[in-house]
């Protein structure tokens, strides 16, 4: 299969990011990076506006479960299939069950869209190169042992922040040096799945884009809100 065709979603998606990132910057918020300001009057602006509950986050997990368990009953052999479902199983129940959420927690409809597109594409991905023999069955141990790492860590990083009062700064683990290290998790979790193949390199392209974007987005609210007690790192220290 070419996929000239599939990648130029991504590099679509990348421009995106930096047209919204100087033109429409209430595109990249969500959560409390996100200002509920009065409503629109034009109709156009309240579609630029509108916005769904973070909650629904949960939706992208529910289908990146499902086409793991569909790509698993094709190739039970895999691991990186496994590591795929698991994947998609623990943020399923982080987001049903760990994280915490009130109707302040929205995020503007287009973060929907996107993160309907990133979970086909990825799947799509996996499964052409599964169906072109791209893929070998055991998943190298060096990038296994990252990949959990990376979840577990980031699992207990969700924890931290949904026991936390809303809005109020994470101050225990990696908190003290970065405003999330749960986005340097999932940058290490896309980083891993390049030992399974490199095309795998189009979502980590994109995680590392879009993440490092909200990051610096998150890391400026807890500037403008903490002042000094704010973590001076948004996602990894001495670098971003």
């Amino acid at each position: 299969m070419n996929f000239w065709l599939f990648k130029s979603t991504y590099i679509v998606g990348l421009v995106s990011l930096v047209v919204a990132k100087f033109l429409l910057p209430d595109f990249l918020k969500y959560g409390k990076t996100l200002k509920q300001n009065k409503a629109p009057k034009s109709v156009t602006a309240r579609l630029m506006h509108y916005t769904v509950p973070k909650s629904t986050f949960s939706h992208f997990y529910v289908l990146s479960s499902c086409l793991s368990v569909l790509t698993l009953c094709a190739y039970p052999q895999y691991g990186v299939v496994w590591l795929f479902l698991c994947h998609s199983l623990r943020r399923l129940y982080e987001t049903l069950f760990v994280s915490a959420y009130n109707e302040r927690s929205r995020m503007n409809w287009s973060h929907y869209l996107v993160g309907l597109w990133f979970y086909t594409s990825l799947h799509i991905i996996l499964n052409v190169e599964l169906y072109n023999g791209n893929i070998k069955a055991r998943f190298p141990s060096m990038a296994l042992m990252t990949f959990c790492m990376a979840g577990w860590d980031q699992h207990q990083n969700h924890k931290i922040l949904a026991k936390l009062i809303k809005y109020s700064l994470p101050q225990t683990r990696f908190f003290r040096w970065v405003c999330c290290p749960h986005y340097t998790d999932e940058i290490l979790i896309y980083t891993s799945l390049l030992a399974a193949s490199r095309e795998f390199i189009w979502p980590l392209i994109w995680v590392v884009a879009s993440l490092s974007l909200a990051g610096t987005e998150c890391q400026k609210y807890y500037e403008e809100k903490f002042g000094p007690y704010a973590p001076r790192w948004a996602l990894l220290p001495c670098v971003l």
